[in-house]
């Protein structure tokens, strides 16, 4: 049954990793966040989208590029992109759905109850 468990358990592995490279989005240029304030200045960028510390945008040549809020506050950074006409998107953060919830949730018991099913196996080994 151990042997059976782990084979499942690698299989569900390998899927996974290969649905998650498929689903990945072509990479952007990464860029440094003071190159992208500098870029905002020289009407540069025309477009951002905004999700948490990522910042997401395009040039106004049509390049993508992607950059990392620094985590102290900057009030400064949205007058200066509605000072250069750059178009300004939020994004919600993302939420896990109600399954990898559950899943996450139940995993700890369903352990448990693997633990404890293999050692009543074991005991049931009576007398040879």
């Amino acid at each position: 049954m151990a042997r059976n468990l782990i084979l499942w358990m690698i299989i569900a592995g390998v899927l996974l990793t290969v649905f998650n490279n498929f689903s990945m989005e072509p990479t952007s240029r990464q860029l440094s966040y003071s190159d992208f304030v500098e870029e905002v200045n020289r009407d540069q960028v025309r477009k951002v989208v905004i999700s948490g510390y990522t910042i997401k945008g395009t040039r106004a040549n049509g390049e993508t590029f992607e950059t990392t809020r620094p985590a102290i506050s900057d009030p400064k950074l949205i007058d200066d992109l509605l000072d250069h006409n750059v178009s300004v998107e939020g994004q919600q953060p993302e939420q896990q759905s109600v399954w990898t919830q559950l899943l996450v949730a139940s995993f700890p018991i369903l352990i448990i109850l693997a633990v404890f099913m293999f050692f009543m196996r074991q005991m049931q080994g009576g007398g040879g």
